[in-house]
């Protein structure tokens, strides 16, 4: 695509249109939405879509870091998200969001594009990623969802809900055409200066496609294992996103207005104290029996010198360690697919028998796993010494001298605990892999651990075919 306006420009545009959007504040209906562009160029509206994609991810959706049990509330919003009050506004912002403002200005790029410059291929299959990426998001809060009847309310004023299973396996086919598209030499133009991702670097968008299709395919596996291993084979030879620079991710930066939004909300509305956010029991007893070295640069050591952990839905904070202020920075990035998320999906196939190799493979990805995720922190404040690491790495036992369900343990506490900061990624990993003993909240009025969100109050009172009697309880489809 020809440089419209610099990057910087894009986000900044878009920023200040959803700045102001609150958790408080009430949304359309996604079958009516009086906002929604109509004819613009197609690379206008990867801007909007990303921006609005991550600003539910990192504010609205904040309390999935409680759900994973990795952050505690203290008060409070965020003491009632440990306490799975979801509150409606975020819930309706979010389902709204999603698919009006995303989905639907997706769909309208395939549209503009096919009618304008149907050469233009590769614009078409950044759009299906991005779709797939923002259904894996939305089936993984929600389970069943609109899918096969989404985005038309003209033919389907109340959308179907496809159950998660059919959500899940469309977010692989969506993956196989976009892949379809860009693995050919073709003559056609690619989204660069508004691709806030990848600035329109073909090859990364293939690696995030057969990374997004590797998770997909590796929650179906827990139903339905002999129907995806070979695909999940195939993949092995594949282009993946495999190291730190290559990860997918949404950049904020330090310009005004353009900030990461939790870091925003603690400067607008709590004098920028990081105060409303704990350690999670869970994941510091984990990390405090590893001696893991990322302690410190996922905590503050309390009054006493330690790392503790507090009870979902608990109160009494004066020895409880607070998440480290450096994880909440204006530049804090939604990262979206990361190398160490590859390589534990990949450990985790060959350790379930999915791909070959056994657990001597499994254990190679083990190590390729751990090894990435401390050298996320390389360059920064968080740097981990090499010695650390070395001794952290060889603090685990060969996996291939271990039983699966042994190794399986291993993997998938070290995939729990890289994805701090992460909340969807950590709070699906658990329901996936069930890992981490979690807690049921204090003063949750439930009797287990959340697995889904309620349905938006707006869809539910517009659309006849909103599932009833699902309760935040409810497990996902891909539950063992």
């Amino acid at each position: 695509m020809k440089n419209i306006i610099s990057k910087i420009k894009y986000i900044l545009l878009i920023s200040i249109m959803i700045m102001e959007v609150s958790c408080d504040e009430q949304l359309v209906d996604i079958n009516k939405d009086p906002l929604a562009a109509t004819s613009v160029p197609p690379e206008l509206l990867f801007p909007e879509v990303l921006a609005n994609l991550s600003s539910v991810r990192t504010i609205e959706f904040a309390g999935a870091n409680m759900h994973a049990q990795q952050w505690c509330g203290s008060g409070g919003t965020w003491l009632s998200r440990s306490r799975y009050v979801l509150g409606v506004p975020s819930v309706n912002n979010g389902w709204t969001t999603w698919y009006t403002t995303c989905l639907k200005n997706l769909s309208l790029v395939e549209l503009l594009v096919e009618s304008e410059n149907p050469n233009n291929k590769y614009v078409i299959a950044q759009a299906k990623i991005l779709e797939g990426f923002i259904y894996s998001n939305i089936t993984q809060v929600w389970g069943d969802v609109p899918f096969t009847e989404a985005g038309n309310p003209v033919e389907y004023p109340y959308p179907q809900f496809d159950s998660q299973e059919i959500v899940l396996e469309g977010i692989v086919t969506l993956m196989d055409e976009a892949l379809s598209i860009l693995e050919q030499d073709l003559d056609s133009e690619i989204v660069t200066d508004s691709d806030l991702v990848f600035n329109g670097d073909r090859e990364a968008w293939i690696r995030w496609a057969n990374s997004i299709k590797l998770k997909m395919l590796m929650f179906i596996a827990n139903k339905k294992p002999e129907e995806v291993a070979s695909k999940i084979q195939a993949l092995v030879d594949e282009p993946l996103i495999l190291t730190n620079e290559q990860e997918a991710k949404f950049s904020y930066t330090t310009a005004i207005g353009n900030e990461n939004p939790k870091w925003r909300f603690i400067q607008n509305y709590w004098g920028g104290n990081i105060n409303l956010w704990y350690a999670g029991r869970p994941l510091v007893n984990l990390m405090n029996e590893l001696n893991d070295p990322r302690l410190p640069n996922y905590f503050e050591t309390n009054s006493n010198g330690f790392y503790v952990g507090k009870w979902q839905g608990a109160t009494g904070f004066a020895v409880i360690s607070k998440i480290n202020a450096n994880n909440v920075l204006p530049d804090t990035p939604d990262r979206y697919s990361t190398a160490s998320e590859t390589y534990f999906l990949l450990a985790d196939a060959a350790a379930n028998g999915y791909v070959s190799g056994g657990l001597e493979q499994a254990n190679t990805w083990f190590v390729q796993g751990i090894q990435a995720a401390l050298d996320y922190y390389d360059g920064t404040w968080g740097e981990i010494s090499q010695t650390d690491k070395d001794n952290y790495i060889d603090s685990f036992p060969d996996l291939s001298t271990l039983t699966p369900e042994e190794a399986l343990d291993y993997i998938n506490d070290q995939h729990y605990i890289s994805l701090f900061g992460n909340g969807i990624e950590a709070w699906n990993q658990w329901k996936r892999t069930k890992s981490v003993e979690l807690d049921v909240p204090l003063n949750a009025g439930a009797t287990d651990v959340i697995r889904r969100y309620t349905y938006s109050t707006n869809e539910a009172g517009s659309n006849i075919n909103t599932p009833q009697g699902l309760t935040i309880e409810t497990p996902m489809w891909y539950e063992k």
